[in-house]
């Protein structure tokens, strides 16, 4: 048996586990709550080979029933293959990472399973495991609490609710309801949150709300995000890398379509939104990075950007659709601005240009690519190191250097055909 809170492992499962990304961290709050859908990491491990080797040997553990004993040789072989040096005991660091990811997984596809039957079994009943010799009083006082499905208290309170909860769900149908003497379901219990502050040592600390009784991090139901997060989380941590890591990471991630059509899901997602409000928030996505060959480009002039991350305001994207630029020409009668299409897959544009060149007067890359407009080609502006707004994990304003869009068209080919421009990487 591969855990001892569930049966052997099942599809759902399975998949859950396997449509992760794998990130390097630094610390385990670098990826918190809900990103863990999308992202498999094990907090300090940061460098890819590293990960991917944990990634292998947890894999192992959930499809192929692995114990934590047997996990334990993968760990230990992994940690001398690597050299790696990491927090705690061994066998405490081990089980974490088993247990954690071998829990989740396991809850994440019973939630698969739970709305797959929903219609049929529409009511859920919180079970404290039996097995446990040390219960938290709140999981206790929740064991045999039958709600609706659909209640929201199950968004921060599906288990498992805390490092080593073994808490899990019943679907009921209305009959069972009956046989337990009930009428109905009962009332969620008052949710009362608490402000924590966690990773205090570590590079990242984070403060956090969190209802009494769930741990910090798990104040989510596993498997219930959207799957596209995965790529934005990619993005924004490639974003965070040294560039030349970055570049080629992302190239390869990028060069898989389902990735790619992911991530330019999660971006349109983004944009219908601020199509409907036309209102900037101070958001940017990172969406794409400079890929090798102009980054290496770059670096043979002498220029060497801050990051490889390659971002587009809101406030940026509302100056692309505004409807001044649609009426601009062309010296030729050429409508200026970017067709919706082509504003719709910025990320492939920056992934697959036709071309790369370099505006030496002001430093800006100009990506070229094969628009759906009129006269089949367009551009767009990339100014390097651009100083640029955010906000940080405890949400104060800072300034940080992007590579930000800023601007872009239809064009004539023959305008891009001039001295100033330096062609970096592709064809006109």
């Amino acid at each position: 048996m591969a855990v001892n809170y569930g049966s052997l492992p099942f599809s759902e499962q399975i998949a859950f586990f396997r449509r992760k990304l794998n990130l390097p961290t630094e610390s385990w709050t670098d990826i918190f709550g809900a990103e863990h859908d999308h992202a498999f990491v094990v907090a300090g491990a940061n460098r890819d080979d590293l990960v991917a080797d944990f990634r292998a040997a947890v894999d192992k553990a959930i499809s192929e029933g692995t114990t934590l004993a047997e996990f334990r040789k993968d760990f230990d072989a992994i940690v001398a293959r690597h050299g790696w040096s990491y927090n705690g005991g061994r066998g405490w660091r081990s089980r974490v990472i088993y247990d954690t990811n071998l829990r989740t997984s396991y809850a994440a596809g019973r939630y698969a399973q739970l709305q797959s039957v929903k219609t049929r079994r529409p009511y859920w009943r919180y079970r404290h495991s039996i097995a446990v010799t040390d219960p938290r009083p709140q999981h206790l006082s929740w064991d045999g609490l039958v709600l609706e499905a659909d209640d929201p208290w199950w968004q921060a309170h599906y288990p498992p609710n805390g490092w080593g909860c073994q808490c899990f769900i019943e679907s009921l149908a209305a009959r069972d309801l009956r046989r337990l003497g009930k009428d109905g379901p009962d009332t969620a219990p008052p949710i009362v949150y608490q402000t924590r502050t966690v990773g205090s040592r570590g590079p990242t600390p984070r403060t956090v709300r969190v209802p009494e009784g769930i741990d910090p991090g798990f104040a989510h139901a596993p498997g219930a995000s959207a799957a596209n997060t995965a790529m934005r989380l990619y993005m924004d941590h490639a974003a965070a890398l040294p560039p030349e890591i970055a570049a080629l990471g992302a190239l390869s991630v990028l060069s898989r379509e389902r990735l790619l059509e992911a991530l330019e899901t999660d971006y349109r997602d983004w944009i219908d939104g601020l199509r409907q409000t036309n209102r900037s928030a101070g958001e940017l996505r990172v969406l794409g990075v400079i890929r090798p060959a102009t980054l290496s480009a770059l670096l043979a002039r002498g220029l060497e950007p801050n990051t490889a991350g390659i971002v587009l305001r809101d406030a940026d994207f509302l100056h692309l659709q505004r409807p001044t630029k649609r009426s601009r020409r062309t010296r030729t009668g050429l409508e200026k601005a970017l067709t919706d299409e082509d504003i719709n897959r910025l990320p492939r544009i920056l992934a697959e240009p036709a071309a790369v060149l370099r505006d030496t007067r002001d430093g800006s890359l100009i990506y070229v690519f094969d628009s759906s407009g009129a006269r089949g080609t367009g551009k767009l502006v990339v100014r390097i190191d651009f100083a640029a707004k955010v906000r940080d994990a405890q949400g104060k304003p800072i300034t940080k250097l992007f590579n930000v869009i800023r601007s872009g068209g239809q064009v004539e080919v023959l305008d891009l055909d001039q001295p100033r421009y330096e062609l970096l990487e592709g064809a006109l």
